[in-house]
């Protein structure tokens, strides 16, 4: 009698102690929770996406506060009361997104850098960006936590702390908000961004179908049971895109002050973008499998040779044995992708009489070549740099090109380098996944090119 006795005291301690840590747990995350603001959208539809993982969170929490049955009545009061207030701040969030000032975004991301730099974890917490301890699958924002013990895996085990994070091996991953409001400055910087096929990447690969215009197979029945001939679908041919990580590095200072934070996120951005918009445009179009293949480069592309060896031979006829060796119903999707020096040549190209064919002195440039859209980019060949058999101009849809975006861009304070050894100076490293992919060029791109010479 009295060792079940003494067997029920136990559960009922066991029972207590477990109960208390299953309350504690909950109410860590609660307190995560009041932190949660939603700085920076400019979507309220943003907001809601972002916030929705949080409502099932606390949804989560409610229906495990109910399974609850303990002498701590009080306690489970309170955390019930706490979640009912966060609901309703979360639906008002969603309504009313708190949108980021200009400098305030500066501001956050340069004080992150700063912690970034410094190790501040605490502050990096706050901020919302997170450790980044992955090689291969970059660590999930959505995955990490910070707590009594510092940054924690919500998936491992309550409270255990986070692989190797010594100074030296430290990398962060911006917060996702604030990422999303670069790379929406790097669209204004790139010709490409913004006209490209984007395709979220979770994994260092996908497959994609290739079908070309049309791809599925049509059957006419004139009769009831009658047996349809080659009935079998035709299976459309698969492409992998794969993604491959890119590395910049950006000279830096050592000390940093609160005063300087909006400085420090204004050079950030405009370090990245500049560097990052010109080489989207350069894998999308110049590329020679370094690591992707641009459309200008594919051995697929259709060439059409200009007159002359120089690109003072170029005419209007040109333009149009170009656009007419693409399909009609690819053509109406098709734009120009040329310098800007060599659209001041063709500007300038004269009639018989001497008088501009394209644009007059007093007329501004007009928005179509030869009926066509088409888009300056300054890293094409620049008329001066245009040699004998040499590709300057491409015709062709944009859409053909994808862009695998493996979201998550990565800083790590960067001292492995030769100048830090010779020369103590410092960089920050930033890193960024991303694949390109042109589908289908044959018959559907066009390049020019001059005469060999």
């Amino acid at each position: 009698m009295l060792f079940a006795m003494c067997v029920i005291a136990e559960n009922i301690f066991l029972r207590g102690v477990f109960m208390d840590e299953l309350l504690k747990a909950i109410r860590q995350k609660l307190t995560d929770m009041k932190k949660i603001e939603s700085t920076g959208f400019t979507d309220p539809a943003k907001a809601a996406e972002y916030f929705k993982d949080k409502e099932i969170l606390l949804e989560e929490m409610a229906k495990t506060l109910e399974t609850v049955t303990s002498n701590q009545s009080t306690q489970i009061s309170a955390l019930e009361g706490t979640i009912k207030s966060l609901r309703d701040e979360l639906k008002t969030q969603v309504k009313y997104p708190k949108e980021l000032t200009r400098r305030e975004l500066l501001y956050n991301l340069g004080k992150g850098i700063a912690a970034a730099w410094s190790g501040n974890h605490k502050v990096l917490a706050d901020l919302s960006f997170s450790p980044n301890l992955k090689s291969d699958n970059w660590t999930n924002p959505k995955d990490v936590s910070w707590g009594e013990k510092g940054f924690t895996i919500n998936k491992a085990a309550l409270g255990d702390p986070m692989g190797n994070m010594s100074p030296n091996n430290e990398q962060f991953l911006i917060n996702p908000i604030y990422e999303t409001e670069i790379m929406t400055d790097v669209a204004k910087k790139s010709v490409m961004m913004s006209l490209v096929r984007h395709r979220p990447m979770t994994g260092p690969s996908i497959f994609l179908p290739t079908r070309d215009r049309g791809g599925v197979q049509l059957n006419w029945l004139t009769a009831y049971g009658q047996k349809i001939e080659g009935s079998k679908p035709k299976g459309a041919e698969r492409v992998e895109l794969k993604a491959y990580t890119l590395a910049g590095y950006i000279p830096w200072f050592d000390e940093f002050e609160e005063d300087v934070f909006v400085d420090l996120g204004s050079l950030f951005i405009d370090e990245f973008i500049e560097t990052y918009g010109q080489e989207f445009d350069r894998q999308c179009l110049l590329a020679d499998n370094d690591p992707f293949t641009g459309a200008m480069a594919c051995a697929d592309v259709t060439e059409v040779t200009i007159a002359g060896a120089t690109i003072n031979d170029l005419t209007w006829k040109d333009f149009r044995d170009a656009v007419y060796k693409v399909p009609a119903e690819e053509r109406k999707d098709c734009s120009w992708f040329i310098n800007e020096t060599v659209l001041n040549h063709v500007s300038n190209i004269e009639d018989t009489t001497g008088r501009p064919i394209w644009r007059h002195p007093t007329e501004a440039m007009p928005g179509r070549l030869d009926l066509y859209p088409y888009h300056e980019v300054s890293i094409l060949p620049q008329i001066a740099d245009i040699g004998a058999n040499e590709i300057f101009a491409i015709f062709m849809n944009p859409k053909r090109i994808q862009h695998g975006n493996r979201r998550g861009i990565e800083l790590k304070r960067f001292d492995q380098t030769t100048e830090s050894l010779e020369y103590g100076e410092l960089f920050l490293r930033f890193r960024k996944r991303d694949g390109f992919l042109v589908t289908r060029p044959k018959g559907n791109m066009v390049v020019l090119k001059t005469k060999a010479s």
